[in-house]
């Protein structure tokens, strides 16, 4: 019986990882946080930006009812905030950006329009944002509790 002899390429990250020198894995997160603190101004505006935005769409709805087309748009805006508060650590804006996901999509869903639980959601975000004093951990438990009732009330169940 012949004996079969398999050859595997060598890919040039196997050849890279198995040279000497690098970083080790504590600097590599280091420096990547580092990189985060610099550009956390450029988070913190694009944050801005959209709560800026979330708040003009729930001033601007109509007898306390928003658009599908308001409702999409919230759900556009607090993905942003989303994204950035996960990225720079805003725990308590990010689930509270959550949470309003939550909501705007499951008024979509049901064809409900109520502005009032996206305004109140807009509200706690705002409490949370980065230019703002940050709440107390009490406080901010207590905020998010409350979020968590309303959607409970509407019994919209997490996107994720």
């Amino acid at each position: 019986m012949s004996r079969v002899t398999v050859h595997f390429p060598t890919l040039p990250l196997q050849e890279a990882a198995a040279r000497p020198g690098g970083i080790t894995r504590e600097n590599a997160l280091e420096a990547a946080q580092e990189n985060l603190r610099a550009i956390s101004g450029e988070g913190d505006a694009t944050i801005e930006i959209a709560l800026a935005a979330l708040e003009a769409i729930v001033g601007q709805a109509d007898g306390g009812r928003l658009t599908p087309e308001q409702l999409r748009a919230v759900l556009n805006e607090a993905d942003q905030v989303v994204n950035m508060a996960g990225t720079f650590g805003y725990a308590a804006l990010d689930r509270a950006s959550r949470a309003l996901c939550d909501v705007a999509d499951g008024l979509l869903r049901a064809g409900r329009r109520d502005v009032a639980p996206v305004a109140v959601h807009v509200r706690a975000m705002r409490l949370f944002s980065p230019l703002c004093a940050a709440p107390s951990a009490e406080e901010t438990g207590r905020v998010l509790a409350e979020l968590a009732k309303v959607a409970a009330f509407y019994n919209f169940a997490p996107l994720e």
